[in-house]
């Protein structure tokens, strides 16, 4: 990114330049006053934009742990769900008829089963299949998955791990 400096070379000679009077010397400073006031400017504008631009950058997620069966909503889209600290099996239900986008991520964080369960007559689109109705599921420590609504099915956006359908 390059700024242009409103402060130009002949400003900066006006510092080096021996003056003959009291009146050439206020005037002087005045340019070089007002120029300053303008560097500001530009700076604590660039400062303003930058720091908007970079305001979504430390976004945090939101994380959350099962330990029991639980259906998720459209309003937890982009969300972490793990099964830390469960004592056994945990199914998650996707929500029904989210907005097209809406996406969860899931983490196995304990060696028990997380079932990731699609609805009535939707699917979980991946390698292994899109049949209906089929929950996806894993019991490895440190599988992940990732899904997004894309109108009709969830797609499988970020998988590790060798996931397995019903």
């Amino acid at each position: 990114m390059s700024l242009s400096s409103p402060v130009s070379p002949r400003d900066l000679a006006l510092k080096e330049k021996r003056f003959q009077s009291v009146e050439d010397s206020e005037a002087a400073y005045n340019i070089m006053v007002r120029r300053l006031n303008e560097v500001y400017k530009y700076n604590r504008r660039d400062h303003d934009r930058l720091t908007e631009d970079v305001a979504g950058v430390g976004v945090l997620l939101t994380i959350e742990a099962h330990t029991s069966d639980d259906t998720l909503t459209a309003a937890e889209s982009g969300s972490i769900h793990t099964n830390l600290g469960a004592s056994g099996t945990i199914t998650l239900t996707l929500p029904s008829s989210p907005p097209v986008g809406t996406y969860f991520y899931f983490c196995i964080e304990v060696a028990f089963m997380l079932r990731i369960e699609p609805g009535d007559g939707v699917a979980i689109i991946d390698t292994i299949g899109a049949f209906p109705g089929r929950y996806k599921y894993l019991t490895s420590r440190g599988a992940t998955y990732g899904v997004v609504f894309d109108g009709s099915n969830w797609a499988v956006f970020n998988k590790y791990a060798s996931w397995q359908e019903e």
